[in-house]
């Protein structure tokens, strides 16, 4: 197949400056190679492309079989809605979710609000609409500290990052800022929770009937580090650990992460974030990433690679799950890693029957 891998233009700089000057360590390899070299170990040909104006016509003139979309937050002015509604213009065949996934789930406010009517735990909130400085009352029953997380309704609007507030003034007077920026918007207030944080990687397709998960990832934050730190930050550097698939907590997980990826039409894969309340050990379903990082520097490769999964059959066996949904005929290496993964499932189905 000849499959375009979609990236993100600051990180495909990069990669062009790491081919004119490759570094002394052989092992210093940029995450594009090794995405490229796996791709193209199964029998394809690679082509990269980055979201913007003239992505739709160079999809259907490069006349590519596949897509293939690696940007979790790219350097762009477009939102990942925009960019994969044109995969679905080009009429090609790709891995991922759709936009509608993409936007129920990037979409806060209406993805807790599906949440709470599908009575899935998740820490509480209060949306806010803003009307040239008009602000509704704060429900008195939010805990304090708030996360004040703002909507870009404009189609190139910038993001603005959350925003921490320990008490109703603060708000007002953020909010006030704001509004001198855009009249009318949406807020989302919701309660910071302090909790432990663990992420869930999800593969495949309920059309399929294959959804299965990796090990939950969970990353331990240092004692001093302040709520801005525990918000906005994750680190290589910082420590984590694997939780076990026996673990009741994680056994909970896997059951709510199954049902809100199928009603959020999620598809191929994803990353649900799930959060342990320390005061209560409650389990709250914080957000599910229909485009988490798939590079072999993401958390869904690092799963994979704590189960003996490499990162090539990885990749390829996301691939291979999106071209059985899409119904086509799996052709040489994908034929042949479709029966090996038969034939583990049946073993695996046999000793459960033990």
């Amino acid at each position: 197949m000849k499959i375009a891998l979609i990236v993100d233009p600051e990180l495909l700089s990069s990669y062009q400056k790491y081919l004119e000057n490759p570094p002394e360590n052989p092992e210093s390899i940029h995450p594009f190679q090794t995405l490229k070299d796996a791709i193209e170990e199964y029998g394809n040909k690679t082509q990269f492309l980055t979201p913007n104006e003239q992505l739709l016509s160079q999809l259907i003139e490069g006349k590519f079989d596949f897509i293939v979309n690696t940007t979790d937050k790219a350097s762009t002015r477009f939102k990942p809605a925009q960019y994969v509604g044109l995969f679905d213009l080009s009429q090609i065949p790709y891995l991922g979710s759709r936009l509608d996934a993409i936007g129920i789930c990037k979409n806060k406010a209406l993805f807790k609000s599906i949440l709470q009517l599908n009575y899935i735990a998740t820490p509480k909130f209060q949306i806010l609409k803003i009307q040239s400085g008009i602000f509704p009352k704060i429900d008195p029953k939010l805990k304090f500290p708030l996360i004040i997380k703002i909507f870009a309704e404009g189609i190139h609007e910038p993001t603005i990052p959350d925003i921490i507030v320990h008490a109703p003034n603060e708000i007002y007077g953020d909010l006030k800022n704001l509004s001198k920026k855009r009249k009318f918007t949406y807020a989302l207030l919701e309660e910071y929770i302090p909790a432990r944080k663990f992420y869930l990687p999800i593969f495949g397709n309920d059309l399929n009937d294959d959804i299965h998960f990796l090990p939950a990832i969970e990353y331990i934050y240092p004692d001093d580090w302040t709520i801005e730190q525990r918000i906005h930050t994750i680190t290589e550097e910082m420590e984590y650990k694997f939780l076990e698939i026996t673990n009741p907590i994680v056994k909970r997980a896997r059951k709510v992460a199954h049902k809100a990826y199928t009603f959020c039409h999620c598809r191929d894969y994803a990353m649900a974030v799930f959060l342990i309340d320390r005061e209560t050990d409650n389990l709250l379903l914080h957000e599910i990433n229909p485009i988490t990082n798939l590079l072999p520097n993401g958390k869904m490769a690092l799963a994979a690679e704590h189960i003996g999964l490499s990162y090539r059959d990885m990749i390829n066996d996301l691939i291979l799950t999106a071209l059985k949904r899409y119904d086509l005929k799996l052709r040489g290496k994908y034929g042949k890693r479709e029966k090996l993964l038969q034939k583990e499932q049946e073993q695996i189905d046999q000793q459960k029957d033990i």
